[in-house]
């Protein structure tokens, strides 16, 4: 926008004119009120605030694609890719550049992005924090609404810095930035009496309908409506202190004058007279004054110089209204003039006069309207305009540029009132409108220059519209893609002028023109908008109006615009675009247009000859195409990159481009891959054939890849082991796909020992002619590789002691001296021996590998016949064209074991089982003399308890345990077999692992290894029952009444089912039951039914449930009760300070066991998914929040089997309270009809504090009857109290009416202090009674 004038850009303000009393024109400035406003700021060039502004901007924005951009990778990080040999003036392809074409009405080429982008992309994009800032500011409003008095009058007040646009502090023409502005409602300025410029009258005899224009708007038209015409003037008269007549005919003299002035402009005039003390209004001078002045009193004013603050206000409120009133009436004036007129340019003029005084106005909606207006009624004109009646082009720029100063308002308006969509389609219209050049050729740079700076206008308003925020979303909206048209244009602009820059950059004309080269845009030079400054008579004077066509005058406006194009940097202008577009584009995160962008900047420096910037960005475009797998993109990238190396002279770099430019993967055609490939062979050989020349001064090592998509080695051992002092083969496999035949030097093999190394050497120079009749896989001793060829080396190798053998790099060399050597790190990639899934005891082993099994029975028990036939299907070569197992180490044993080791038992194991396995061995092999067996097996790994695991010879752990066994003498097809027991103490997969070594009759020495997989369960899953003596259920966990399993309590359960634990996993020897669930106590609670009580009885019933495959018998359960040490995990109340872990009180039981119910049942079969269930009634003898009890002990043994293993499993930690009452009711067993009977409750208060008790005792009547069973003689309600620690009880006498089974009087206790009935007392209790049989006697 620098090539818009100021005015232009901004808001108008109303400007007013002060005149008279100078000295208060300061004063009258500083008071003036302001208002908040959101509107364009221009960036003065070399100002040291904005200077430190673009520093701050620049660190967020180091990624920018500008030459001193750091960020990108460097050339060595992104090595090579590859060439075209032949010079391209496009960028891209022309095929590419159909599918790429910038297109405004059509943006589906710029709108997908790749689904994914890396880290290493987001790295190397441009870093968007410094963009995305400004969607943090507020809304921001078109419309200046917020008005703050008292403020300084300085025009631009900014609250914070906005984005910078249109080049920046160090540019010549500076730049422009939105901001939040605090700016005056009213403009002044200081004009002298009579200073006015008056209105030019139309000359005699010249009608509105005759009048010819010479030009469509004037170019200083709104310079003079913002600066010096003003639309109220304010005359300040000083109250002369004498009274004499001749000092008022002089204020009267002045207001004649300033009437006079203003009058055939319609200003508005305020009169002020400025007094040192108060005079009186109605006095006759004064209204003299009035009368003289003609203008309404409230705008004749008064004012002493001590208060002119507040006057201040006052004045500016009825400045307002009268501005606002001028520029309404020159709104409806101009109005009138369009119904007179009939010239089109006219119309334009007076619409575009409208709109601006209605922008005056902040009347947006009107004035938008208006520019619009103007805007139709210029394309109407343009549509009559001929080429032929402007030979010079002039007319066209004229009507070129008006719509541009028109364009530019009607989208900033648009924008501003948050109508983007409609900005977008007007501007797509006016660039359509435009879109023919209507001018003389040698002027159609100008036209490029003119579209380019009309898309780089319309991407800044974009950038700065505060409503704009689906940029990111919708790339219509980004500004990116309007810089980036833009600078497509300044291309055009750069190859239109090129054609002409030969023949006039010699002329006379252009060169005088060298020393003036200021900018054509300036408005202080033109008379017209669009038309060029006057030289020495206005260009379009003419009898008739038309424009001259007089072949001999000197175009020299041209000549200058010559001269100035000559001195353009077009690849600055075009790259500073291009990487606004860059900068824009990247807040939508479309990495394809990004890297499309990123390839034209990289052109641009190419053709600069900046190669080293051109390399820079090409390598970080194939980064991301190559990421992307963007092939034909990728050709073109890497070509343009071979070309910058090229310049650069590197030819190390220039080699790993080429390699990755002959790619068959890339879209590049045989003439060029064959071009490299000739290339690469003349640094080489004959440098002085490429230029500029390029040849190695060393000897150049390339990393190939495993599977490089040029050139690729594959390897193979076909075994995985073989033996000391035998032959085995290694093979290499090559895969060429050069596009002509290439002959290398040699080849080389490297191992980890010296002595296996091998090499192949070529002895004709590469460089010479290859033969045609070489043919295709036939087997040859050179080293051609024809195109898309597979060939197959193989070499023989010696074996000599045991080790294992790797191959470590293969080496391809092209060429001697300073050759290329292709360097394969086998040792990086290929497979090992030892990471093949092979068992060697099993025939699988023979699907991996074409080795022999070492262990394998069938085949040890074939013939040798067999054994030979099957090692030479397993010496067979692999086919080069298919896909084989690469293997680059193999393992030279001593000698080859045929002995097969088996492990016979009953899997699973139970946890403190002593597990029986037998082991095996037979022997395929000749007669062992003697030999060793080592057993080994795995120790635990991340287990949060210890297992304790061993091997014995005996099934207790006192035998000698077992870790090798002295084999004896084995006849060859005989067999050994050995029993021993595996014990493991928890849950496990135990691997056990067999070593054997022996030596045979003939002093061979073979070894053998086999492992085994022995899980170990706990294999019966417990689940325990809590109940009270009433069979209800325990609440054993704080919270919750329900079951429990390994995670946890589940409150889910209901009350009355019994309370469950199912055990988990194995802790401390025993079986766990996971997590203790622990809760919170209230000693003020009273008793829960069902929960687990100190001292009261508890039954524990336990439910055995076998998960086996196997049946198992069930020698005995008990119940061992744990130690108060061994069982508090958490009590309710720490020991006494001073009380050691050794005191005698912690080895006292925490319960007694009072009877087991399954004491006298003798053994019992279990089998899978049975269940075995036995009870315990206990006692808690503590309390605490999580105790347990106790650990059940399972004695059992396999059913085949004699051996009785035990199995403990822990139970499950419980919470015990204590009862803050103890309750006894004391009452016979059963009764006599007519004899009575005592009923006592006793009552323990086991708390320390006195507690409070009612007692109402209901007699309720017998079943099926309404009488009552009992008379009870007693208290039938009362209140007692019981001291702590005391016993209080309760008598009653009953006496039985009625024989039978009836029940007793409900004797209800409640607590007063918890509010709650004594659980003993809510149960209704049931007596038997007796007839009396001497009553029936008698």
């Amino acid at each position: 926008m620098n090539e818009l004038p100021d005015d232009f850009v901004n808001l108008p303000t109303p400007l007013v004119g002060l005149i008279g009393v100078p000295s208060l024109h300061f004063y009258i400035e500083k008071y003036i009120s302001t208002k908040s406003s959101i509107d364009f700021e221009r960036i003065h060039p070399q100002s040291p605030a904005i200077t430190s502004s673009q520093q701050h901007l620049g660190s967020n924005l180091s990624s920018s694609p500008y030459p001193n951009n750091s960020s990108s990778p460097s050339i060595d990080a992104l090595l090579p890719v590859g060439i075209q040999q032949s010079f391209n003036n496009s960028p891209l392809p022309t095929s590419l550049l159909a599918a790429t074409t910038l297109n405004h009405s059509n943006l589906d080429s710029l709108g997908h992005s790749p689904a994914m982008v890396s880290q290493q992309m987001e790295d190397l994009s441009l870093n968007s924090n410094t963009s995305n800032s400004n969607n943090n500011n507020p809304p921001l409003s078109p419309l200046p609404t917020i008005v703050t008095t008292g403020a300084s009058m300085s025009p631009t007040s900014t609250s914070h810095t906005g984005i910078t646009i249109g080049g920046g502090a160090m540019s010549p023409n500076g730049g422009w930035r939105v901001n939040h502005l605090n700016v005056p409602v009213l403009k002044v300025t200081t004009i002298e009496v009579g200073g006015l410029s008056n209105k030019k009258e139309k000359k005699l005899g010249q009608s509105s309908e005759s009048y010819e224009p010479q030009g469509i708007l004037k170019a200083n038209w709104i310079h003079k409506n913002t600066s010096s015409i003003p639309s109220v003037v304010t005359l300040f008269i000083q109250w002369p202190e004498d009274k004499s007549p001749k000092s008022h005919e002089i204020i009267l003299s002045q207001i004649d004058t300033v009437k006079s002035n203003i009058k055939n402009r319609n200003i508005k005039l305020m009169i002020v007279i400025v007094t040192s003390a108060t005079i009186d209004t109605y006095d006759e001078k004064v209204t003299i004054m009035r009368r003289k002045a003609d203008i309404d009193p409230k705008y004749f004013l008064f004012v002493t110089k001590t208060e002119i603050k507040m006057f201040t206000k006052k004045w500016e409120k009825l400045a307002l209204e009268l501005s606002d009133l001028y520029y309404k009436e020159e709104c409806h004036t101009t109005k009138s003039q369009i119904t007179k007129t009939t010239h089109p340019y006219l119309n334009v003029r007076y619409q575009f006069k409208i709109a601006y005084y209605s922008e005056i106005r902040s009347d947006f909606n009107t004035s938008l309207k208006y520019y619009t207006f103007a805007y139709n009624s210029l394309m109407n004109s343009l549509k009559d305009l001929k080429p032929t009646n402007d030979p010079k082009g002039i007319r066209f720029a004229e009507f070129r540029t008006v719509a541009s100063f028109l364009n530019f308002k009607i989208s900033k308006l648009s924008m501003w009132l948050n109508n983007i969509t409609e900005a977008l389609q007007h501007f797509d219209k006016h660039i359509k409108s435009f879109k023919i050049y209507l001018g003389p050729a040698e002027k159609e740079f100008t036209h490029a220059t003119w579209i380019s700076r009309e898309y780089q206008i319309f991407a800044e308003l974009l950038e700065l519209c505060p409503g704009n925020t689906t940029k990111t979303i919708n790339y219509n909206n980004n500004p990116g893609f309007y810089y980036q048209v833009s600078a497509r244009y300044q291309s055009i602009r750069r190859d239109l002028f090129k054609s002409l820059s030969d023949n006039y950059k010699s002329s006379s004309h252009a060169s005088k023109f060298k020393g003036d080269l200021k900018p054509r845009y300036d408005l202080a030079l033109c008379t017209f908008i669009g038309q060029p400054p006057p030289d020495v008579a206005h260009p379009l004077e003419g009898s008739s109006g038309n424009i001259m066509t007089n072949d001999d005058e000197v175009d020299h406006d041209f000549y200058r615009s010559i001269a100035i194009e000559l001195h353009i940097n077009y690849t600055s202008l075009i790259i500073e675009l291009y990487s606004k577009a860059y900068e824009q584009s990247s807040l939508g995160g479309n990495f394809r247009i990004l890297s499309y962008i990123e390839s034209l900047i990289a052109y641009e420096y190419y053709i600069s000859k900046r190669y080293d910037l051109s390399l820079k960005y090409y390598s970080k475009n194939a980064f991301a195409y190559r990421r992307e797998k963007w092939w034909t993109l990728l050709t073109h990238s890497l070509s343009m990159i071979l070309k910058s190396v090229h310049q650069l002279n590197m030819p190390t770099n220039y080699v790993g481009y080429a390699m990755d430019y002959l790619s068959p993967d890339l879209s590049n055609s045989y003439i060029e891959r064959s071009n490299i490939q000739q290339s690469l062979l003349y640094i080489l050989t004959d440098s002085s054939k490429l230029s500029p020349p390029l040849s190695l001064s060393s000897p150049l090592e390339v990393n190939m890849e495993h599977t490089h998509p040029l050139l690729n080695c594959r390897v193979q051992f076909p075994q995985s082991f073989t033996f000391t002092h035998s032959k085995t083969e290694f093979y290499v496999v090559f895969e060429s796909h050069f596009p002509n035949p290439i002959r290398f030097s040699s080849l080389k093999v490297k191992f980890n020992e010296k002595s296996y190394n091998k090499q192949i050497s070529d002895p004709i120079p590469i460089e010479s002619v290859i033969s045609p009749s070489i043919q295709r896989d036939a087997q040859r001793d050179d080293l051609v590789f024809l195109p898309n060829e597979s060939r197959l080396f193989t070499f023989t190798l010696t074996t000599k002691e045991k080790m294992e053998l790797e191959c470590q790099t293969v080496t391809l060399e092209l060429g001697n001296g300073n050759s290329i050597n292709f360097i394969w790190n086998i040792h990086e990639w290929a497979i090992k021996h030892d990471e093949i899934s092979e068992d060697i005891n099993s025939d699988a082993s023979l699907l991996l590998s074409p080795s022999l099994s070492n262990n394998n029975s069938s085949n040890n028990s074939k013939s040798n016949n067999k054994n030979n036939s099957s090692k030479k299907k397993e010496t067979s070569k692999p086919n080069p064209y298919k896909k084989f197992l690469e293997r680059s180490t193999i393992r030279i044993l001593d000698h080859e074991s045929l002995i097969q080791i088996k492990c016979n038992h009953n899997s699973p194991a139970i946890v403190n089982e002593y597990y029986e396995v037998e082991i095996e061995l037979i022997n395929n092999d000749k007669d062992i003399k003697k030999g060793t067996v080592l057993f080994e097996i795995n120790q635990q790994q991340n287990h949060t308890t210890i297992i304790e695991k061993g091997i014995y010879t005996e099934a207790n752990k006192k035998s000698t345990p077992l870790s090798s066994l002295e084999l004896p003498a084995i006849a060859e097809k005989a067999s050994f077999k050995k029993k021993f027991f595996i014990y493991c103490s928890g849950p496990d997969e135990n691997k056990l692992t067999i070593n054997v070594s022996y030596e045979t009759k003939n002093g061979e020495i073979s070894h053998s290894s086999k492992i085994f997989n022995i899980p170990v369960l706990v294999g019966l899953s417990p689940q325990f029952h809590f109940y009270n003596d009433n069979f209800q259920l325990c609440e054993m966990y704080a919270g919750g009444n329900g079951e429990t399993d390994a995670n946890g309590p589940n409150v889910g359960g209901t009350p009355g089912s019994g309370a469950s634990v199912v055990v988990g996993a194995n802790v401390g020897g025993g079986v766990a039951v996971g997590n203790n669930t622990t809760g919170s106590s209230n000693s003020s609670n009273t008793t829960n039914t069902g929960s687990i009580v100190q001292k009261e009885p508890l039954l524990l019933m336990s439910e055995i449930r076998s998960t086996l495959p196997y049946s198992i018998v069930i020698e005995k359960v008990t119940l061992q009760i744990a130690s108060i040490a061994e069982s508090v995990s958490l009590p309710l109340s720490p020991p006494p300070i001073g009380q050691s872990s050794d005191d005698p009180n912690l080895s006292m039981p925490v319960a007694q066991l009072l009877s087991n119910s399954n004491a006298n049942i003798s053994s019992v079969d279990l089998s899978k998914d049975t269940n075995y269930s036995v009870w315990f009634n206990i006692i808690p003898l503590i309390t605490g929040e999580s105790i347990s009890l106790g650990t059940l002990l399972i004695e059992w043994r396999r059913k085949s089997g004699s051996i009785v293993s035990k199995l403990p499993i822990p139970l499950p930690h419980t919470r015990i309270t204590t009862n803050p009452f103890h309750t006894d009711v004391v009452v016979p067993s059963h009764g006599v009809v007519g004899e009575p009977l005592s009923h006592i409750i006793k009552i323990s208060n086991n708390t320390n504090f006195l507690q409070e008790f009612d007692l109402v005792v209901i007699n309720p009547p017998s079943f099926g009857s309404s009488d009552i069973p009992f008379y009870f003689s007693g208290d039938r309600s009362s209140s007692f109290s019981v001291h702590p620690e005391s016993t209080y009880e309760i008598k009653h006498i009953l006496l039985p009416l009625v024989a039978g089974k009836h029940p007793l009087p409900h004797f209800k206790i409640t607590s007063k202090r918890f509010n709650k009935e004594l659980a003993k007392t809510q149960n209704a209790n049931f007596l038997f009674i007796k007839p009396n049989l001497e009553w029936v006697n008698k």
